[in-house]
């Protein structure tokens, strides 16, 4: 789904900003599916669902709330929220949400990827699954 060139970051949130507005029309950072880790002076993490070979989050899942159709799905009726999912992503592209405790992964903005689209830098672009 996507290839990450942290060197590119600049930090500036945008992915963030268009993540959170597509999915709650409102500016929220916390419940954007993108997230950093920043250790200064070093370059920021981008922290994203890559859609490894392993899907080892859908594995994980003991209620099986989470399957694949070109991104992970979450069915919040299944999920009982018990983080499985997080700690078992390669990519830390899996968070659970303030609010609701649900896993928030990216679903590509169903197939728009609008933060590889307002990404000034690069530093998120769209890679083809094989």
């Amino acid at each position: 789904m996507f290839k990450v060139h942290p060197q590119r970051c600049t930090e500036c949130m945008i992915c963030q900003q268009v993540c959170s507005l597509e999915h709650y029309g409102y500016h929220a950072p916390k419940k954007a599916r993108i997230t950093f880790s920043v250790q200064w002076p070093h370059k920021p993490k981008i922290h994203i669902c890559i859609a490894c070979k392993k899907k080892k989050c859908i594995q994980v899942c003991p209620q099986q709330a989470l399957t694949w159709d070109d991104w992970v799905h979450v069915d919040t009726d299944l999920c009982d929220s018990c983080g499985l999912c997080v700690e078992a992503c390669p990519s830390n592209g899996i968070h659970l949400a303030e609010d609701t405790s649900h896993p928030l992964i990216c679903d590509t903005c169903q197939g728009q990827f609008l933060c590889v689209q307002w990404c000034p830098t690069q530093a998120i672009e769209k890679r083809l699954l094989p």
